[in-house]
């Protein structure tokens, strides 16, 4: 990878977690074919860490490009009602 490359990566999980100093997430990779009877473990693709005043602010951004892409595309993002359960998160938290 040269100098100024930036890797690019695709992940569908994540690991949060957050101390009195900072915020650690780790994204990862499921299998494509899992094989075995148990979970199959994530492949780590890579960590962020950053200051816990940082994380606030990225989760205000990201909310505010997520809210303002669904207005000006007419689209609402579909979440199923089993991910917000196991995530022990609500619909209308989306809304704060």
């Amino acid at each position: 990878m040269g100098e100024n490359e930036i890797p690019e990566v695709y992940i569908d999980q994540m690991r949060l977690t957050i101390g009195v100093f900072g915020v650690s997430v780790t994204f990862s990779l499921s299998e494509p074919h899992p094989t075995s009877a148990g979970a199959p473990k994530p492949e780590d693709k890579v960590r962020v860490r950053m200051s816990l005043e940082h994380a606030k602010v990225v989760a205000m951004l990201l909310r505010k490009q997520l809210k303002q892409y669904e207005e000006n595309s007419g689209t609402k993002i579909a979440i199923p009602a089993r991910v917000y359960t196991a995530l022990g998160v609500a619909e209308e938290d989306w809304g704060l």
